[in-house]
């Protein structure tokens, strides 16, 4: 674990010094004479009567050896018909700038930063085409898909939908039974096989009734030239019926039992899909402002990486609603197993055999009666566990985005929310005014996006100050910022930052964490700041380290939060996580996605836990899916090899209904079991 002397928190093994020449000639001026004064830098331009915006490019010089010194030289002004923004340059003179125009500084062009825009421009380059206009039926139809309406058209017969399931349960169970006395005489004494038989067939007819959606889900599938196990229920309804009729009494009807209880774990599939979306949508209701999480390649050099970002509700509707891919794997396979397994049937009994009989045998045993409750099932109980921390997932668009290797951007708002951040006194130097400093540091920290702009406004209200401007500011890699406000060059940063820059620190000067303010080079503020470690924020840091396919890299806007920082507040080890230079870090914390984003999820709580939570959730629902679709492939595969060597044997102690009824419960104790090691670690 990283742990060091919090008051070295901020301070670097090496870093680069700065003479106080250097700041000033940075931001136009002449090298003062003076070490505690700064010369301004006056602007002229000729404005013309609709343009109330100047900007100046920078031309860069030949770079020193010592700092990058930027130099202003007079461009000619190009006029545009269409546009009101003339470009004007700065020049020496004694004629200050016009009052009222906006200055609008360009901050110097690095080579990292060159590379950067290049890099930027590829990405542009390669957006997709504009998405076109909707229709006006399409904007109704979006319109209408609202949380609430969805969430009302999945609840609609819910509870006699879990009724009916209830109830063929027991009709199951009794086929069960039922099916285990007719061919070992094991229950039900007294009762003859004969009777048992027909009440098999009755238990069946009775269970195509109470799962009417059942059929109705696979007519649907096959008219949508997707099959599925509720479109192969179908066929194993009637083949079963038939060979009740053909076959022998000591064996007649002992197969409706076999199709019941699939007929049950079917049933069981639909409870699991509803429950799942019902779960989701009821946790999306109750979110006000809800963020979502975004897969964002384009920001961290084309590698997947996963932030929070204002959400769209809308379209997390949209892949709620969708298809999941072990669906679609499975619709294959159905259509597949079906014209195979007639054709197989057909082969194995081409000299002597029941087409029929065989025909069910392969049906039952080359479909896995828990494959289509595979899914469902798993993301049922993820929709339920993430309900309790205000977490939604899209179903499997969700696990696609969150599967894999993925980089966790983390930003202020992750690891240290607003409300824990309390000032903790400051201290001004020399003749200052504390009202001109706390402006001063506020007008510096807001131009980076910091965090930190809410404590300075409280401070700058209660010491009746006013708000200044920044004529120009510039991002330094060590974690500062240098601006020129009202003619002073102004400096803010950390303690090791001030160092950097060549700043003399008075005795006493060093404080753990705080937020010093330079004027001209010297020693202005010192205001100090306390951390306060967020318990959701632990938890989530502590998922996000431990899983090794995420790489965690510090967005942070405030230069105050670093490794070390996280590592003596949380206790966690911080040696893993990537600290990019200041500017680096101000690219990455920015806030609005581009088009190429994918949102995978939302959280309610504006909390780190909830979000590391959620992603965890998406690859658990992925990694558990796939197991299921694999486990349900060979199973599927070992039925169809056994059952076509027992047709092929034409031995009919071996093709017991007892023995189809106990390898397909066996093997979905064997899954079920698999899924909850999966779920639980």
């Amino acid at each position: 674990m990283n742990e060091r002397d919090p008051e070295q928190l901020n301070m670097p093994d090496a870093s680069e010094d700065y003479a106080l020449e250097d700041i000033v000639r940075e931001f136009g001026g002449d090298a003062p004479k003076e070490p505690v004064s700064g010369d301004t830098i006056p602007f002229s331009a000729v404005k013309e009567p609709s343009s109330d915006t100047i900007s100046f490019p920078p031309v860069r010089s030949k770079p020193s050896t010592e700092s990058d010194t930027i130099v202003f030289s007079p461009v000619a002004a190009e006029k545009e018909d269409a546009s009101d923004t003339i470009a004007f340059t700065p020049v020496h003179a004694e004629q200050p700038s016009e009052k009222g125009a906006t200055i609008r500084f360009v901050p110097p062009v690095r080579a990292e930063d060159a590379s950067l825009e290049e890099s930027q421009d590829a990405d542009t380059a390669a957006l997709p085409a504009p998405i076109p206009i909707p229709t006006q039926k399409e904007r109704q139809k979006t319109a209408e898909l609202t949380p609430q309406s969805v969430l009302k058209e999945t609840a609609a017969g819910r509870i006699f939908l879990l009724v009916r399931t209830v109830l063929l349960g027991l009709s199951a169970i009794a086929s069960v039974f039922l099916t285990l006395y007719a061919v070992r005489d094991w229950v039900f004494p007294g009762l003859s096989k004969e009777t048992s038989c027909v009440l098999l067939m009755i238990l069946l007819s009775v269970s195509v009734l109470l799962s009417y959606d059942v059929l109705w889900r696979g007519v649907r599938d096959l008219i949508r030239f997707h099959p599925s196990p509720f479109t192969l229920s179908i066929p194993l309804i009637v083949l079963a019926g038939i060979d009740a009729f053909r076959a022998a009494p000591a064996r007649c009807g002992n197969y409706c039992g076999a199709v019941t209880l699939l007929l049950l774990f079917l049933m069981c599939a639909l409870c699991a899909e509803r429950s799942g979306r019902l779960h989701t949508l009821r946790t999306v209701c109750g979110f006000q402002n809800p963020m979502g999480i975004f897969n964002t390649p384009q920001v961290n050099k084309g590698a997947p990486s996963l932030r929070r970002d204002p959400a769209n509700v809308g379209s997390f509707l949209i892949d709620l609603l969708q298809k999941d891919k072990p669906q679609m794997l499975l619709s294959i396979y159905c259509t597949v197993l079906f014209p195979l397994s007639a054709a197989l049937a057909f082969l194995l009994t081409r000299r002597s055999g029941d087409f029929f009989f065989a025909w069910l045998l392969l049906l039952l045993g080359g479909l896995p009666f828990f494959s289509a409750l595979s899914y469902p099932r798993i993301f049922a109980l993820l929709a339920r566990r993430l309900s309790r921390i205000g977490g939604a997932l899209s179903g499997w668009h969700s696990a696609k985005i969150f599967g894999g290797k993925h980089t966790i951007i983390i930003r202020d708002e992750d690891l240290f929310p607003i409300g824990g951040i309390t000032t903790n006194g400051m201290k001004i130097f020399g003749a200052h005014r504390p009202n001109r400093i706390i402006s001063y540091a506020l007008a510096a920290l807001d131009a980076a996006g910091s965090p930190l702009t809410e404590l300075f406004e409280t401070l700058l209200k209660a010491q009746y100050g006013t708000h200044s401007v920044v004529s120009q500011h510039r991002f330094y890699d060590n974690s500062g910022i240098g601006a020129e406000i009202a003619g002073d060059v102004v400096l803010v940063g950390s303690l090791a930052f001030m160092h950097s820059m060549g700043v003399q620190m008075p005795a006493g000067a060093k404080v753990r964490l705080a937020v010093y303010v330079s004027v001209n080079g010297e020693l202005a503020g010192i205001f100090a700041f306390k951390y306060k470690a967020n318990t959701s924020s632990r938890k989530g840091l502590h998922d996000v380290l431990a899983n090794r396919n995420f790489s965690v890299v510090l967005a942070t806007r405030d230069f105050l939060i670093t490794p070390e920082l996280i590592a003596a507040k949380y206790r966690l080890p911080t040696d893993h996580m990537k600290f990019p230079a200041y500017p680096e870090r101000l690219r990455l914390a920015e806030l609005d996605p581009n088009r190429k984003a994918e949102q995978g999820g939302l959280i309610a709580k504006d909390t780190f836990g909830a979000f590391a939570s959620t992603v965890a959730a998406g690859r658990t629902l992925r990694i558990a899916s796939l197991v299921s679709l694999v486990t349900c492939l060979f199973v599927a595969v070992l039925g169809i090899a056994l059952c076509s060597l027992i047709v092929l044997w034409n031995s009919h102690d071996a093709a017991s209904p007892v023995h189809l009824l106990t390898f397909q419960i066996l093997w979905a104790l064997v899954l079920d079991f698999v899924t909850f090691i999966l779920l639980r670690f």
